[in-house]
C-alpha cells in the first residue's frame, strides 16, 4: 500500500472499532465513546386473534408470528418495543439497525416474517403461555383488541401499525434470525431517539395465508439471555471533547504501576474499563503490541515509533474515557494526516505505523496531546 493512501482502503467499517469495549448492554445508558449499542425490548408480547379479546401472551417466554393449525382463531403477531433513548446518546445520528431474534421452533418450512412499525402505544401485561394458544388477559395487556386490556382499544383489531414492511427474513430451521439493517429501520430507531414517547416497536406478521406457519421465537422473559431478542444500533454522537494530554494519563498510568498516585473519584475504573478499553481498540486498530500505558510512560530520548505510539495511545485513552468522540473533527497539518474526524485519525495513523511511516503518523494533527 502506498503511503499516501488512507486507512479508509484496509478498515471500512469505523463503527465496529469502540467499540468491543463500549457496547451499550441493556438497559444502561451509553458511555459518551459507543458507537455500537445493544438493546433488549423493555416489552414484547404476542397478539392472540380472538374475536372478544380476551386472550393474551404478555410475559411468556415465548414470541409467535404467523398461523397455528386451526380452521379459526388461528393467527399470532409478535410486538416488540425498545427504549432507544436510554442507550443512545440524544443528538446522536443512527446509521444502521438490526433485529435478532431466536427461533426456537417452526411449525412449517420456511416462511416470511416481515416486520412493520407500530403506530400507537401498547403493553405487556403478567399473562403466560407456554404455547401459541395465548392465556386469560391480564391488566394492561395488548390482546388481538387491546392496546391495553380491557380499557384501550387498537383502532383496528390485530394492531395499528404502518402496512408497509421495514424489514424481512425468511424464517426455516431453529436458530438466530436477522432483520435489517435497513434504511425504513433505520429512520424508524432515529426517530424513537429525536421522540422517545412515540417509540412503539415493530409487529412481526408471518405468513398468515395458509395455517401452520407459526414461528416460535425466544422472548425477553426467555431465561437464557444469549437467546433473548436484542436490536443492535449503530450511531454516531455527537461531538462533546473534553480530552486531556499526556500528562495526565501519565498521572493514571503512573498510580496502575505502583507509582503512588491518588486518583479523583471519577477516574477510579480507569484500570477496570480504560485501560483494557485501550488494549481491545488498539488491538482492533492492527497494533496489538502497543500497550497504552507503557506508551505514555515511554522515556526520552523516544524513537520515531515511539513518539508516534505515544501520541495514539493519549488518543485512545481520550476516547475510551469518553473524553473524546470519534465523530469528533480534527484538524490536519501539513505533511501530516488528512483524517477529518477522530475515529479517521485513529484509522490512517495506525495504518501509517504499520506502514513503517511513524513521521507522518508522530505528526498528525488534531491528537489532543
Amino acid at each position: 500500500m502506498s503511503q499516501d493512501r488512507c486507512a479508509a482502503n484496509r478498515l471500512v467499517r469505523l463503527a465496529g472499532l469502540a467499540f468491543a469495549c463500549a457496547l451499550a448492554v441493556v438497559a444502561d445508558v451509553a458511555s459518551a465513546l459507543a458507537e455500537v449499542a445493544l438493546l433488549r425490548p423493555v416489552i414484547d408480547g404476542t397478539l392472540v386473534e380472538d374475536p372478544f379479546g380476551t386472550l393474551a401472551n404478555g410475559s411468556g417466554d415465548a414470541l409467535f408470528s404467523g398461523r397455528i393449525n386451526a380452521t379459526s382463531r388461528s393467527v399470532r403477531r409478535a410486538l416488540l418495543a425498545f427504549d432507544v433513548a436510554s442507550a443512545v446518546p440524544a443528538g446522536s445520528t443512527v446509521t444502521g439497525a438490526r433485529l435478532w431474534l431466536r427461533l426456537s421452533s417452526t411449525s412449517a418450512g420456511p416462511a416470511s416474517v416481515n416486520l412493520h412499525r407500530v403506530v400507537a402505544d401498547w403493553g405487556e401485561g403478567s399473562s403466560t403461555s407456554g404455547g401459541g394458544g395465548g392465556a386469560p388477559a391480564a391488566p394492561g395487556d395488548s390482546t388481538w383488541l387491546h392496546r391495553f386490556f380491557d380499557a384501550v382499544l387498537w383502532t383496528q383489531p390485530g394492531g395499528d401499525f404502518d402496512p408497509n414492511p421495514r424489514a424481512e427474513a425468511i424464517v426455516d430451521q431453529p436458530g438466530p434470525y436477522t432483520w435489517g439493517s435497513t434504511p425504513e429501520m433505520v429512520a424508524d430507531v432515529q426517530s424513537w431517539l429525536d421522540h422517545p414517547a412515540a417509540a412503539f416497536g415493530w409487529i412481526l406478521l408471518g405468513d398468515e395465508t395458509r395455517p401452520q406457519t407459526v414461528k416460535r421465537f425466544d422472548s425477553r422473559e426467555f431465561p437464557e439471555e444469549a437467546s433473548q431478542p436484542f436490536l443492535e444500533v449503530d450511531f454516531v454522537p455527537l461531538c462533546s471533547p473534553d480530552p486531556v494530554g499526556p500528562g495526565h494519563w501519565k498521572r493514571q498510568c503512573s498510580s496502575v504501576s505502583g507509582g503512588g498516585v491518588t486518583r479523583g473519584p471519577e477516574e477510579t475504573d480507569f484500570d477496570e474499563r480504560v485501560v483494557p478499553c485501550a488494549q481491545r481498540l488498539l488491538s482492533d486498530l492492527g497494533l496489538p503490541e502497543i500497550v497504552a500505558c507503557d506508551a505514555v510512560l515511554s522515556q526520552p530520548p523516544r524513537d520515531c515509533m515511539t513518539r508516534a505510539a505515544g501520541k495514539l495511545a493519549v488518543l485512545v485513552l481520550n476516547v475510551c474515557a469518553g473524553r473524546l468522540q470519534t465523530s469528533c473533527p480534527t484538524d490536519s497539518i501539513e505533511g501530516g494526516c488528512s483524517a477529518t474526524t477522530v475515529g479517521e485519525l485513529l484509522l490512517e495513523m495506525s495504518v501509517l505505523m504499520q506502514d513503517g511511516d511513524c513521521r507522518r503518523a508522530s505528526g498528525c494533527g488534531g491528537s489532543p496531546d
